[in-house]
């Protein structure tokens, strides 16, 4: 656990969006939650059919994602040497997110980045208010690849026993599994529901799609009907993918007070062609928050035109 005093890293709101008052739904009431930002974490009336998507990144001021020679997110908010206790507060949000989130998902490239990486809530605050509030342990968490071979086969997560994991991949990646993955793993049946929540041994692995590609609308629906209400997303390439398909609802954009520029360095959709003009994703800003001069909180909706 990691010791994070509400003191510490209290948020001032700026602006709060009328539309958060449609947000019925508190998944977890907690104190620590309100004396950091004021409010309770809001989301609306769960869909039935796939997972309310959310996620969270910190980026620079213009946008980027990690410096060219560290290529770990952490170190946008960490190097950022005037904003305090900014860059503590912007982990402490995402750990607030997992205490709210049924399932959590990684790709294998931010696997790489860290061989310890698991999303788990590091708030024993946030940890005990989860519980009380009836949701799991752990979020299950996801790892995502196409085809697998970005996935470190050796990494902490798909060994642990403890937090409930499972790998989502398409035939092609299954098949590279099936010859290089040296641990226990189950394939998982389709059209039914499983005890995802449930620590196991085995891997679990969820097979999607078609030859190297995923059929996300499958997986999505696959995720709602095994009990994923709230989905974090913390892999940015996975996030850019789902708003292209119009399935990323929110986006908790924490911005770190420093410049990084050059084109070597991790954007959204780096490696994808951009939208046009006339067809595009608009976001509203639900709210805003600062931490300091060096350190604001976004929240923003995506809205897809028809």
């Amino acid at each position: 656990m990691v010791d994070f005093p509400a003191s510490d890293i209290k948020l001032t709101n700026c602006f709060r969006s009328s539309v958060l008052d449609s947000f019925t739904q508190i998944p977890v009431p907690s104190q620590k939650i309100r004396s950091v930002r004021s409010e309770n974490l809001c989301f609306p009336e769960a869909n039935g059919t796939v997972p309310y998507t959310i996620a969270s990144f910190v980026n620079s001021v213009d946008g980027r994602l990690a410096f060219n020679d560290k290529p770990s997110a952490f170190y946008i908010a960490a190097k950022n040497t005037y904003a305090g206790n900014g860059s503590k507060a912007d982990f402490w949000m995402l750990n607030a997110l997992r205490c709210i989130a049924d399932a959590a998902l990684i790709g294998g490239n931010s696997m790489a980045t860290d061989s310890d990486y698991v999303m788990t809530v590091l708030d024993s605050e946030l940890q005990n208010d989860r519980i009380k509030a009836g949701l799991s342990e752990y979020p299950l968490n996801i790892i995502m690849s196409l085809d697998c071979t970005d996935v470190p086969l050796d990494h902490n997560l798909l060994r642990q026993t403890i937090v409930p994991k499972i790998l989502i991949t398409s035939p092609k990646g299954y098949e590279y599994i099936r010859a290089n993955l040296k641990i226990p793993y189950t394939l998982i049946e389709k059209n039914r529901t499983h005890e995802l929540f449930k620590p196991k041994a085995e891997l679990p692995v969820f097979v999607s799609g078609k030859e190297d590609s995923t059929d996300v609308r499958e997986i999505m629906c696959f995720l709602r009907q095994n009990n994923v209400k709230r989905l974090l997303i913390e892999s940015p390439g996975y996030a850019h993918y789902l708003i292209t398909q119009g399935m990323m609802n929110e986006f908790f954009l924490n911005h770190s007070g420093i410049y990084v520029g050059g084109n070597d360095t991790m954007i959204f959709g780096k490696y994808t062609k951009g939208f046009k003009a006339d067809a595009h994703p608009h976001m509203r800003l639900l709210s805003f928050d600062i931490y300091n001069e060096f350190f604001t909180f976004g929240r923003y909706q995506f809205i897809y035109d028809k």
